[in-house]
C-alpha cells in the first residue's frame, strides 16, 4: 500500500514538473519574439525591483521511495521519505550603489524542508553602518529502533526544532557595537527504554517533552588599544519527559516472579542559568600578543519525581501499591577562565604559552517517601514497608592548564614546533544521607589529586617549493580521568599527512594516523591487573583532478583499523578469573565523485561511496575467557543526476540514488532503498 501510494505520488508530481517545463519553455519562446528588438539595458533591468538588484534561485521536486528489507534499520540510518522536498534554494538582494533604505543587502537560504530528515532556512540582512541581523531555524528529524541494541526495546522517535535570532547594531563600528540574541530549542517525541524492578528489567514507553530559551546582549568595545567584548545571557528549560506501560509487563528475565501490572513515572524538571563572558585582546608593535577570557555561570534547577506502581514482586507477593515522590534540587556555579600569550622573538622564531582554570561546585539534595503496600498470594495485607530518607551531595572540582609552545620557521622549506602541556586537577567529593525515620546519618568524604604531562612536537616541510608539502605532528603523555576512578591513559598519537600539488590540474593529499592508548587500572579483587589497550591506525588518500573546465573527479580511500581489548572478571566454577573482551574493527571506506559537462546545456555527476567493514574476518576463539566483538557490514551508496538547463530561467534536475546495507551474521537489519527523484529550479537574476 505504502509503495503504491508512493509510485502515484511520483507520477503526480512528474506531471506536474513536465507541465511546468513545458508552460516555461513556451514563456521563454514568446518573451524572446517579444523583446528581441529591445535595447542592452532593459535586458540588464530585468533582474531590479525598485532600488534592489535581485538574484535567486528556488529549487522543488519531488522524491520517491522503494524500499525492500528492515525500515527500522534503514530510518534509523537515513530516514529520508518519499514526498516534496525544497532543495538548495536561496533569494539575495543588493541595493544599488547604497540606495537601500530598510537594507543594504538580503540573503535567504533554505534546504531540506518537505520529505528531508532535516531542513533549514537562513536568514543575513544588514544595513551598513546601521545594523546585521542573523537568524537560522533548523529541524531535525530523530529515529532510532535497532534490534541489536537493548533487545530492541531502547527506542527513539523524536523531532527538534532549533532558532537562533541575533541582531548586531552598529556592526562596522570598531569603537563601539551592540549585540542582542535569541535562541530557542523544543523537542518532541515518544520512544522506549527499560526499567530495573526487584531483579527484572521491563520495557517502558517514554513521552519526551523538553524546551529551553535563551536571551542574551553583548558589548563590543575597542579602549586603549584593547579589543574588549562582554556578554550577559540567561537561559531557562524545562523538561516534561514521562514514562509508561500501556499493557502488563512480565519481564525480560522468566526467573524472577515479578511483573509490572500498571507503572506510570512524572519527572518534571525546571532550571535557569545565568552567564556572563568577558574577553580581551592586544597586540603591541606587533610582537607581543596577548589575549584573555573569563566565563562564569551560575545554574539552578528543580526536580520531583512521581512514580506509581502495581504488580508482583520477586516473592510473587502482589503489589497493591509502590509509590515513590521525590523533591530535590542542584545548583552549579562554574568559573572558566585562560590567558595566552605570543611573542614574536624574531621574524623566524615565536613562542607562546596559554595558562587555563576550570573551577565549579555541584550542590544538591534530595528527599525520597516510598511507602509499599502488599498482599500475600491469599490477599491478606502484609505490613507497609516505608523509606523515606534524604540525601545531599557536593562536588568540587577544580583544574589548572598550562601549555608552551615554541615554533621556529628555519626557511621556506622547514618549520617546526615543540611544546609540553601539564594538568593539575583535584575533585572533593562530600555526601550526606540521613535516614528520616530514625534520624540516623552516614557521612563520607573523599579527595583525589592528579597530573599529567604531555610532549607535543611537529614539523612542516616542503622537499618541493609550491609542488610537495608534509605535515608531521605527535603527542605523548597522559591524559586525564576527571569523572573515572581510573588512572590516566598513558598515550601516543602520531599524525603524517602529505599534500602533492602534482600539476595544476591534479592534487594528491595522503595521511597515516596513529593513536595507541594505554589505560593501567587496578581492581580490588583477584585478579588485581586491568590494563585497557586500544590500538587505532588509519590510513588514508584523496585525489582531486580537473582535466578540463567542464569536468572534475575527485576520490579517496580510507582504512580505518582499531583493535580494543579491556580485561574483564569471569566467574567460572565459582571461582574468579581474569577475562578478556576484544573489539576489532576493520573499515574500508572508498568514495569517487565526477562533475561534467557536455554541452552548455546539460551537466552531470555521478557519485560512489562504499564502506565494507570485515570485522574479524572468520576468526573465532572458543576459549571461555575470551570474548570477540565486531560488527562486519557493508554499505554502498551510489548516485547520478543530470541537470538540463532548460532556458535563462529554469533547470530541469532528474537523479536517481540507491542504498545498499548488509550485515555479515545476521540479516533481519538488513535493507535496500532507491530513491529516484526530480526537480525543477527557477532563477531570477540569472546570467547567460
Amino acid at each position: 500500500m505504502k509503495q503504491e501510494k508512493s509510485k502515484n505520488i511520483i507520477k503526480i508530481m512528474l506531471n506536474v514538473v513536465m507541465c511546468l517545463i513545458l508552460l516555461t519553455v513556451g514563456l521563454s519562446a514568446q518573451e524572446t519574439s517579444t523583446t528581441s528588438g529591445q535595447n542592452t539595458s532593459a535586458t540588464q533591468s530585468e533582474n531590479t525591483v525598485g532600488d534592489y538588484e535581485i538574484n535567486s534561485s528556488f529549487e522543488i521536486g519531488v522524491r520517491g521511495l522503494r524500499l525492500n528489507g528492515n525500515e527500522n534499520k534503514y530510518r534509523s540510518d537515513l530516514n529520508y521519505k518519499n514526498g516534496v522536498r525544497v532543495f538548495d534554494s536561496s533569494f539575495l538582494a543588493t541595493a544599488k550603489k547604497g540606495e537601500g533604505k530598510p537594507f543594504d543587502s538580503l540573503l535567504i537560504t533554505a534546504s531540506g524542508w518537505g520529505a528531508d530528515r532535516n531542513g533549514y532556512t537562513r536568514v543575513n540582512m544588514e544595513k551598513t553602518g546601521w545594523y546585521r541581523f542573523d537568524a537560522s531555524v533548523r529541524r531535525l528529524a530523530y529515529f532510532n529502533n535497532l534490534t541489536n541494541i537493548a533487545l530492541n526495546q531502547h527506542t527513539r522517535d523524536t523531532n527538534r526544532t532549533l532558532g537562533d535570532f541575533d541582531v548586531t547594531f552598529l556592526p562596522q563600528n570598531e569603537k563601539l557595537k551592540f549585540r542582542f540574541g535569541y535562541s530557542f530549542n523544543r523537542s518532541r517525541g515518544a520512544g522506549t527504554t527499560t526499567y530495573d524492578y526487584d531483579r527484572d528489567e521491563f520495557p517502558i514507553l517514554a513521552d519526551f517533552r523538553s524546551d529551553a530559551n535563551d536571551l542574551r546582549f553583548g558589548v563590543d568595545a575597542k579602549v586603549l588599544g584593547f579589543n574588549l567584548s562582554f556578554t550577559e545571557g540567561y537561559r531557562r528549560f524545562r523538561d516534561n519527559t514521562s514514562f509508561s506501560i500501556d499493557n502488563p509487563q512480565p519481564g525480560n528475565n522468566p526467573n524472577p516472579n515479578s511483573s509490572l501490572t500498571t507503572f506510570s513515572r512524572e519527572m518534571p524538571e525546571r532550571g535557569r542559568t545565568f552567564y556572563h563572558q568577558f574577553s580581551a585582546h592586544r597586540n603591541f608593535a606587533k610582537k607581543v600578543d596577548i589575549t584573555g577570557r573569563f566565563i562564569y555561570s551560575d545554574a539552578t534547577s528543580q526536580f520531583n519525581l512521581i512514580e506509581k506502581i502495581t504488580g508482583r514482586n520477586r516473592s510473587g507477593n502482589p503489589i497493591v501499591l509502590d509509590q515513590s515522590t521525590v523533591n530535590g534540587d542542584a545548583k552549579r556555579p562554574n568559573a572558566l577562565g585562560d590567558i595566552g600569550i605570543t611573542i614574536l622573538a624574531t621574524d623566524k622564531f615565536r613562542i607562546s604559552d596559554t595558562f587555563g582554570v576550570n573551577s565549579y561546585r555541584i550542590t544538591g539534595g534530595n528527599v525520597l517517601f516510598n511507602p509499599i503496600r502488599l498482599t500475600n498470594p491469599a490477599g491478606t495485607p502484609l505490613p507497609t514497608t516505608i523509606t523515606n530518607t534524604s540525601a545531599y551531595r557536593l562536588t568540587q572540582y577544580r583544574r589548572f592548564i598550562n601549555t608552551i609552545e615554541g615554533d621556529y620557521d628555519l626557511n621556506r622549506y622547514f618549520s617546526f614546533y615543540l611544546g609540553y602541556r601539564y594538568t593539575n586537577r583535584k575533585v572533593t567529593l562530600n555526601s550526606l544521607d540521613i535516614n528520616l525515620i530514625n534520624r540516623t546519618p552516614t557521612t563520607d568524604t573523599e579527595t583525589a589529586k592528579n597530573n599529567t604531562n604531555s610532549l607535543i612536537a611537529g614539523f612542516k616541510a616542503k622537499p618541493i617549493l609550491q609542488k610537495w608539502t608534509i605535515f608531521f605532528d605527535v603527542e605523548h603523555g597522559t591524559a586525564d580521568n576527571a569523572f573515572t576512578r581510573v588512572a590516566n591513559y598513558d598515550f601516543t598519537n602520531i599524525r603524517i599527512r602529505n599534500r602533492v600539488n602534482a600539476t595544476d590540474k591534479l592534487s594528491l593529499n595522503f595521511s597515516i594516523e596513529t593513536k595507541n592508548n594505554v589505560n593501567p587500572s587496578f581492581s580490588g579483587t583477584t585478579p588485581a591487573n586491568f590494563e585497557v589497550d586500544v590500538k587505532t591506525r588509519i590510513f588514508s588518500g584523496y585525489f582531486d583532478w580537473t582535466p578540463d573546465p567542464r569536468a572534475n573527479i575527485s576520490g579517496g580511500y580510507t582504512y580505518n583499523h582499531l583493535t580494543s581489548e579491556i580485561p574483564v572478571i569471569f566467574p567460572i566454577n565459582n571461582v574468579f578469573g581474569q577475562g578478556l573482551s576484544r573489539y576489532l574493527l576493520r573499515d574500508n571506506y572508498f568514495f569517487i565523485d565526477g562533475w561534467f559537462q557536455p554541452h552548455k546545456r546539460v551537466s552531470g555527476f555521478v557519485s560512489y561511496r562504499s564502506t565494507k567493514d570485515t570485522g574479524d574476518g572468520d576468526q573465532f576463539t572458543p576459549a571461555s575467557y575470551l570474548i570477540v566483538g565486531n560488527y562486519p557490514l557493508q554499505y554502498q551508496s551510489p548516485e547520478v543526476r543530470l541537470i538540463f538547463k532548460i532556458n535563462k530561467y529554469i533547470d530541469w534536475n532528474v537523479g536517481y540514488q540507491y542504498y545498499n546495507y548488509k550485515e555479515k551474521f545476521v540479516g533481519n537489519q538488513n535493507y535496500n532503498a532507491h530513491l529516484p527523484y526530480t526537480s525543477l529550479r527557477i532563477y531570477f537574476g540569472r546570467k547567460e
